[in-house]
């Protein structure tokens, strides 16, 4: 599964809007919209990781990529 969806599949679990998600992640509702619609298909970890933590979910590193 393409990391975009399983972002806005969180959100839309939740009922958050795309500006609900940016104002407890700190990142911008259009960068996430980017990763959603895989327009930006690598975001950085950095970003992941507060994307992430906003909308609960666990994250583990890949052995096999170091991410």
């Amino acid at each position: 599964m393409r990391l975009g969806f399983l972002i806005r599949l969180s959100r839309e679990l939740r009922g958050w809007t795309l500006r609900e998600l940016e104002e407890r992640s700190g990142i911008s509702n259009a960068l996430i919209s980017q990763i959603e619609t895989g327009r930006i298909s690598d975001p950085s970890w950095h970003r992941v990781v507060k994307i992430a933590r906003a909308l609960h979910l666990k994250l583990d590193r890949c052995a096999k990529c170091g991410k």
